[in-house]
């Protein structure tokens, strides 16, 4: 494995940091069964993925605490991976925090009073926010600090509960699919389309650097996309680019948009 050779396949500094950081993992595991990196996003998971597969001798595969997660952690190993065994061994944990009142309480506030106790993003996956309570995954090593510690979300009393992985029963996610016509494949173009907005209020977001493409910040509203492309707009939700049919009569590209909520 030469280590500068894969650190040069990304630009970024930040990149390079999370590929570095990933190499030395990969090294920690000739002498332990699995190691595991911190929470990934899904584009430093796609960075991670595109690494790990260069290099030989070492299996891995990513888990969020649950089928479907967005923010998973790199388990990595010289041996076959189990995924039933990855599951019971990982050190991730599973915490319910339920407000003491009926007040509607969003990501923002769960993420931001986690982060107000000094823990880090990377320590944190996912957080699904459900009408009573919001289920929140964690590196297992400070689980059992915010259990003893977060009390309170803004003036609203909280109580935490540390819970079985296997207890788990992710929500089902709503979605809805459009079938429409756009001039081109621009990420602009499909964005105003999947997101019922103008044009004009699409570049407004491109310009605020509220737009991610495959979760990469974008600012140029021409990029091109292809079927599978995922455009995020912060605060707005998040489609994929699902199908591109063809070519209509008026020269239009039939496309299909899935739309999650």
């Amino acid at each position: 494995m030469d280590k500068n050779i894969l650190i040069k396949m990304v630009s970024k500094i930040e990149d390079k940091v999370l590929v570095s950081r990933l190499l030395d993992k990969v090294e920690q595991c000739r002498y332990s069964s699995f190691v595991y990196s911190d929470f990934l996003s899904p584009y430093e998971a796609a960075i991670a993925k595109r690494i790990l597969d260069k290099v030989s001798d070492v299996f891995y595969t990513f888990t969020g605490g649950y089928e479907g997660a967005e923010r998973v952690i790199a388990v990595i190993s010289t041996d076959i991976i189990d995924q039933d065994i990855v599951l019971s061994n990982s050190p991730l944990s599973f915490l319910r925090i339920t407000p003491s009142m009926e007040k509607p309480l969003s990501h923002r506030d769960y993420l931001g009073s986690l982060m107000g106790l000094g823990i880090k993003r990377e320590k944190i996956g996912d957080i699904l926010v459900c009408q009573s309570h919001a289920d929140v995954f964690l590196i297992d090593k400070i689980a059992e600090y915010i259990l003893y510690n977060l009390d309170k979300i803004g003036n609203v009393k909280v109580s935490c509960e540390l819970l079985n992985l296997y207890e788990y029963t992710p929500p089902q996610k709503k979605e809805k699919v459009i079938n429409t016509t756009v001039a081109s494949l621009r990420a602009d173009s499909i964005a105003a389309s999947g997101f019922g907005v103008s044009r004009t209020k699409v570049l407004e977001y491109f310009k605020a650097q509220r737009v991610n493409v495959n979760w990469e910040v974008v600012q140029n509203p021409s990029k091109q996309l292809s079927e599978g492309d995922t455009i995020s707009i912060r605060g707005k939700g998040r489609i994929v680019l699902e199908k591109v049919v063809g070519t209509t009569k008026k020269d239009r590209i039939s496309i299909v948009i899935k739309k999650f909520e």
